[in-house]
Parts: structure tokens; sequence; C-alpha cells
């Protein structure tokens, strides 16, 4: 069985739902526009309101980023996307003007070197442009060098803006978005792989023929739930694993459906239009894609609020139902667990290179 990608957005709706606000304000202008800012405005929101940070090097007179200028960043998607996930800022890497970076230093321009000192300190010795770089909430950086365009670049910003940097490598990332959001908008199809169940059908399944339930929460603002969704869970060899040990459910955390569990849960309409079941589930801790497990009598047994890769998804389900859980640590589990499979989601866009084969 198959379904059609309508629940997986197209990277230029999905990406703008994020900011309605803010989408119904550029439908009054004519083209919205990039907010860039100078690294001492940066500093100072930074303090009031922590968020990641993206600094564009450029090379005045360099075609690739006059450019990348001119067909990524002016795109109504990106303008949108990192006004409000990111703070922006963009830098002439031979640039002659003091700067007062976050470190709160004052970098210069010396004229016996090549290249303005901050420039050096962030990209080396032999810097490139164009260069976007990108500061997670843990202020680590991520430097992607060359020309991108804004399918790419979207890419990038939903990589750092949704913490998946924090659980998966970007090459592993890449593809698996591109699966999800192919740049040539065609409508393609996915395996549903995973038995999804409503939660009703589940606890009462669980009653009758105990064995565990998975529960995973999605936004349909958030890219990597639809990422997950398309890969990890239409993974053939997860979904099976998923399917015989446990009872699935996918619920919006912003349903207005009236869901049981131990009590009756509804959503009140609250700031952020989270459910009650979510937002208690997910102690508040608001981030997606976040998935449960539990055991045959419904105790947790962990939860992760994060994105997994089909790899990681699989890993994690066999040290929860193997039991492992209880005399190791994940970290300690994943050093001897071995297994190899084929990465079989289908790729219907040309630059979604193949995952390798995975032996852990």
């Amino acid at each position: 069985m198959k379904i059609k990608r309508l629940a997986l957005l197209k990277t230029a709706f999905l990406l703008t739902v994020f900011l309605l606000p803010a989408l119904l304000f550029a439908q009054q202008e004519l083209k919205p526009a990039m907010d860039w800012l100078t690294f001492d405005q940066v500093r100072t929101l930074y303090k009031e309101n922590p968020k990641p940070i993206m600094v564009f090097f450029y090379k005045a007179g360099n075609d690739s980023s006059q450019l990348m200028l001119k067909k990524a960043f002016d795109q109504k998607e990106v303008c949108l996307y990192t006004s409000a996930k990111f703070y922006s800022v963009k830098f002439d890497i031979n640039s002659k003007t003091d700067v007062t970076f976050m470190d709160g230093k004052v970098y210069k321009k010396n004229p016996n070197k090549p290249y303005h000192d901050l420039v050096t300190l962030l990209l080396g010795n032999k810097p490139k442009a164009p260069t976007v770089l990108l500061y997670d909430d843990q202020n680590k950086g991520f430097p992607f060098v060359g020309y991108k365009d804004y399918p790419e670049l979207l890419c990038m910003l939903v990589y750092i803006s949704e913490n998946v940097d924090k659980t998966s490598k970007y090459e592993t990332w890449r593809p698996a978005y591109f699966r999800t959001f192919p740049p040539n908008s065609r409508a393609s199809q996915i395996p549903l792989a995973v038995k999804w169940l409503s939660l009703k059908e589940a606890l009462t399944q669980n009653t009758a023929n105990p064995k565990g339930i998975f529960v995973t929460f999605y936004a349909k603002n958030n890219a990597s739930s639809s990422v997950m969704l398309a890969n990890a869970f239409s993974h053939k060899t997860v979904a099976e694993y998923l399917n015989k040990n446990f009872y699935c459910v996918r619920l919006d955390a912003q349903t207005s459906d009236t869901l049981v569990w131990d009590k009756q849960y509804i959503n009140k309409h609250e700031s952020g239009n989270y459910h009650e079941l979510a937002k208690k589930m997910m102690k508040d801790k608001m981030e997606f894609p976040s998935i449960f497990y539990f055991d045959a009598t419904n105790r947790l047994i962990l939860n992760e609020n994060s994105y997994l890769s089909p790899e990681a998804l699989y890993l994690l389900s066999n040290y929860v139902v193997s039991e492992s859980y209880k005399t190791k640590a994940f970290a300690d589990f994943i050093k001897t667990f071995k297994f190899e499979f084929n990465d079989i989601v289908p790729r219907e866009h040309e630059n979604a290179e193949p995952v390798e084969k995975s032996t852990k």
C-alpha cells in the first residue's frame, strides 16, 4: 500500500507555513527581502533571544556570490525562514571594517594579510567565497562552501534550526531531505510501511494482546517530521521491526481531537496550539519529531525528541526490545550490536545520493 505525499508538503509551502503572521505581512509586500544584520546587532539580539546564526561570506565581484544573493537569498521561503529561525549576517571576506564578534573581541583587516582577521578565524587561511556558516543553538559552526541554490539552502537551514545536526551527519540528512522534498516538486509516492493505529486502537489491542506501544508526535510545520516519515518509517526493515514489536501510533501534536491515555486530554488551543497529551508526554519540550516507547503495561521506557535516520531508529528500537536499557547505556549497546541492511527508500530525485550500506 502506498500514499501520496500530501502530508509531506513541498518545501516551498511547508516552510512558509512556519510563519503565518510574517507571511500575512509579506503578502502585503511585492517581495520580501533578507533581514541582514550587523554583528553588533546580532550580539545584542542574541542576549535577549538566543537562536541560530547564519553568516554568509561573499566576495565583491565574485560571480557565484552575486548569483547566490540573487537566486537563493531572494526567494520568499528563504527570506521568511531565516527571518524567523536565524540571525543573518553577510560579510565580505575582503572587508576592511573593524568588527566586534560574538566573543566581544574586535577583529580587523591587517593590511599585510590577504583577508580580514575574522574571516581567517572562522574559515581558515584559505577562505572561499561564497561560504554559508551556520551556528546551531550550542554555537557549533557548520561551514557550507560554494554556491548553493535555494532548495539546497533550505535543506541546510532546516538541518540546523530543527537540531537534526545533533543526531545525523549532513551527508546522511541531505539525501533523506531531498527524497521527501524533491526540488522538481513532482508528486511522488512512499511506502506505507508502518501500520499506524489510532491511540484508542493501540490501547485496546495492547490490553487484549500486550506487546508495547510506540508513539510518535509530529508537527505539520516541522520539516524533519516529514523527512522521518518518508525515510525511517518507510524503511522496510525498520517498519517490520516496529510492527512486530509494538502497536504504532502517529499523532499530530496540534490535533483538535479528544485523546484518551490515562485520562481524557483535549487541545485547549493555548500558546503554540499544542494538545494537552503532547505537552504532558513531551514535558512541554516541544521539539519534533518526538518518539516514545511504552511497555506492555503502558509504562514509559524511554523517549527521544529528535530526528532519527533509519539506522538510528532501528538501533534504538532494538535497544528497547532487547531490554538492554535495563543493564547498559545506549552508547555501550551500539558498540556491540551489529546489523546490516540496504537503504530501500525510493529515490525520485536525481540529487538524492544513495545512503551507503550500514554495518554497525
